[in-house]
């Protein structure tokens, strides 16, 4: 059976999935910002507007997973960047305004 995620807005141009944030514990969102202000992670952020976070990549038997030092404080996300690689995505957007995506977890905050 396929991931949620294969069911998501896909941009093939920027290799990104687009979901909303709702789709992310409040916490993690707001850990995110923190990592993402101290250059923890890789990405781009408007302040619960909207983020980018690098997923990584998985190519010729290796793997660059860039939330590896900060999974267990990102769970959720670290799981989606996860199915996300596998899929050859290597960016995941999170957008407020994006409509929840069947199939994966929302949280109501």
């Amino acid at each position: 059976m396929a991931h949620p995620l294969s069911a998501a807005k896909t941009n093939q141009a920027e290799s990104m999935i687009v979901l909303t944030t709702g789709h992310l514990p409040q916490e993690e969102v707001e850990t995110v910002e923190t990592l993402l202000a101290r250059c923890e992670i890789n990405g781009a952020n408007a302040h619960r507007e909207w983020f980018v976070i690098s997923a990584g990549y998985a190519e010729e038997g290796s793997e660059y997973d860039p939330l590896a030092k900060v999974s267990s404080d990102v769970p959720v996300l670290n799981g989606l960047a996860s199915e996300a690689r596998k899929a050859g995505i290597r960016w995941l957007m999170f957008d407020a305004d994006v409509s929840p995506t069947d199939g994966l977890p929302f949280y109501d905050w």
